[in-house]
């Protein structure tokens, strides 16, 4: 341990705005769709869909890990696919010129839903970019997409650097 801290009091709050709440109403949702799943199961299924692994064990976290399957416990890319899979149908309905804003409002919306992890946010920009140059009828490098990804990340908050490190001890 690096260091303790200590709180010795919480200053007033404030509610949250419109989007903010609307994230935090799909999480309570969500746990309360799962509550009837048991405790540990419920812990699991939040864990999976939003990355809220707050009441997941520790030898949930151990036997995913061991079974070489501790990726899935992270919340990443394979979340944001099944958003943007699930939210196909719909959105091949749409009128072609309001499909991409969509997309984006939708990615936007579960980044935040995630509380912006930052392997939710690294897929996140590159399944906007991605949808970008489908708009614009171009293919795109997947490596560059990468590479474009986190230099725009970096770019609005150095810091991520330190979380994704973080993140990834915790997991290892």
């Amino acid at each position: 341990m690096a260091g303790t801290l200590r709180a010795d009091r919480v200053g007033p709050t404030v509610p949250a705005g419109t989007v903010h709440g609307l994230a935090n109403s799909l999480r309570r949702t969500l746990a309360r769709g799962a509550s009837p799943l048991g405790r540990e199961r419920a812990a699991l299924l939040t864990g999976l869909v939003v990355g809220d692994d707050r009441g997941q064990s520790d030898r949930t976290s151990d036997d995913f890990r061991a079974a070489g399957l501790g990726h899935l416990l992270a919340v990443s890319g394979q979340n944001v696919a099944f958003v943007l899979a699930a939210a196909g149908p719909v959105l091949l309905r749409i009128r072609f010129r309001y499909r991409l804003p969509l997309a984006l409002v939708l990615l936007s919306f579960f980044a935040l839903a995630t509380r912006f992890e930052p392997s939710v946010l690294r897929a996140t920009v590159m399944a906007g970019g991605s949808a970008l140059a489908a708009a614009r009828g171009r293919t795109t490098c997947g490596l560059r997409l990468l590479g474009a990804s986190v230099v725009v990340l970096l770019q609005v908050d150095p810091l991520l650097v330190h979380r994704a490190a973080f993140q990834l001890s915790v997991a290892a």
